[in-house]
């Protein structure tokens, strides 16, 4: 048996080869359907932007229905819709202009100060290390800090082999040389 071309969108299976899947990936119902499942994925704000250029739907308003359902080119939206999506949209736009609000430029300003006091402290600090002729290590061990993986966390009870060490227990540690 030949290979066979299966459709997520429409849920259906041919012959692959050139001439079938053409037909198939032009078709009316291909079409619809591959429509169908990229406008339940649309946000408030594309669907207001698409439904301000149609005129109102005669056949929706009056009786609830319309034969063309989706494929309509009129508008199926009430204006209780419009307004419901419209205030989404003004409630996600304020939610994201908080999270801006957050990093303005004087706050900007502030961090920097507060790095560069940081700073001068460090250095003031290591330049009065060096004039009182305090050796430090040649070399100082930097210990990661190890974390249990999130895997790991249902576990009540797990081996030492998968706890994470301490960072007192890595420098506590004999130095074995081996082999």
């Amino acid at each position: 048996m030949g290979k066979r071309y299966y459709c997520d969108y429409c849920d259906k299976s041919f012959a692959d080869n050139p001439t079938s899947r053409k037909v198939h990936l032009t078709g009316n119902a291909h079409l619809l359907t591959k429509k169908l499942h990229y406008d339940a994925y649309r946000n408030e704000k594309e669907i207001l932007e698409e439904d301000q250029n149609k005129k109102p739907c005669r056949a929706f308003l009056s009786t609830g229905q319309c034969k063309f359902g989706d494929r309509c080119q009129f508008s199926h939206l009430t204006n209780e819709d419009r307004m419901q999506l419209s205030q989404i949209l003004k409630q996600k736009e304020e939610r994201s202009g908080l999270g801006q609000a957050v990093s303005t430029p004087t706050d900007v300003r502030d961090k920097l100060h507060q790095w560069l006091d940081n700073r001068k402290q460090r250095k003031k600090f290591e330049s009065s290390d060096k004039e009182t002729n305090v050796k430090k290590p040649e070399c100082e061990l930097k210990v990661p800090d190890y974390k249990l993986a999130e895997c790991l966390t249902v576990f009540p009870s797990l081996p030492p082999s998968l706890l994470p060490p301490s960072k007192e227990s890595i420098l506590t540690s004999p130095f074995v040389t081996w082999g």
